[in-house]
């Protein structure tokens, strides 16, 4: 069966809006820059939207791995590395080695958000292991929730979107690889694998949702409309609701990806 690529999307600053891409370079910690800064609180522990949702309102740009960053009422922030210090970071149970970035930049996040933050860095040399249950070993992920890459189809949020009486956007689901063609809605929960070109990415963990996709993504206003109507969907026996495929790489060739680029579907 086969499809292809209708939307490739990084999120640099986790949490913030992503950036829709037409192509980019595929790396061992997924799409280039994703995911590879995070804003932490005063004792180290991750910050999102989950509790915060004001952050949809941040947009990012990448320029040779300067993150710089806009935000309502707030002037352009170039958040330049400045005499960087590791310090250990929480993300969900993982404790993460990270780089400090600049004062400049925490007083700029701790404005915007209204409490004390700080901006850091997943370094190139930095380690954060996916899952072995699901993944197997010697896989890594940066800041994402616990895998590297996320895939939905078109097809998922066409249903989605009939069953809401809404257009779904497909920011809400923050997926970092789209798929569409003549398929089946869900039909990602059905795949073992993608193959594209040499590239070989292997669906590993459907993705549980938590209450991100209710926030509008150009206003931060919530509407549960949508998480109710995906629960009454899309609910499995564990209580948790899912859309979506974690992915991680399954061979070691890296490269680029791009928009209508062919996409074999695995079964």
């Amino acid at each position: 069966m086969f499809a292809q690529i209708s939307q490739l999307a990084s999120y640099p600053l986790k949490s913030a809006a992503g950036i829709a891409l037409k192509q980019v370079q595929l790396t061992p910690l997924g799409l280039q820059w994703d995911r590879r800064w995070l804003l932490v609180d005063a004792n180290g522990k991750f910050v999102t939207q989950r509790q915060y949702a004001k952050m949809a309102l941040l947009h990012c740009q990448v320029d040779e791995g300067v993150l710089s960053v806009s935000a309502p009422n707030m002037p352009l922030l170039v958040a330049q590395s400045q005499q960087s210090q590791p310090i250990l970071v929480t993300i969900w149970s993982d404790s993460v080695w990270a780089l400090t970035v600049s004062a400049e930049a925490d007083d700029w996040f701790s404005h915007y958000l209204g409490f004390s933050v700080r901006l850091v860095y997943f370094a190139e040399h930095g380690q954060r292991s996916v899952d072995v249950a699901w993944a197997g070993v010697g896989h890594q992920t940066a800041f994402s929730d616990g895998f590297p890459i996320l895939v939905i189809s078109q097809a998922s949020l066409d249903d989605l979107s009939q069953r809401w009486g809404k257009i779904v956007d497909w920011r809400r689901f923050r997926p970092n690889i789209m798929i569409a063609g003549d398929l089946p809605p869900y039909i990602e929960d059905q795949c073992r694998g993608l193959r594209i070109g040499k590239l070989e990415l292997a669906l590993v963990k459907p993705c549980s949702r938590c209450v991100i996709p209710s926030i509008n993504p150009d206003s931060a206003e919530k509407d549960n409309s949508l998480i109710k109507m995906l629960a009454e969907h899309r609910r499995r026996a564990d209580g948790k609701t899912y859309l979506g495929q974690n992915a991680i790489v399954r061979n070691t060739t890296y490269g680029q990806l791009a928009i209508g680029d062919q996409v074999e579907l695995l079964m």
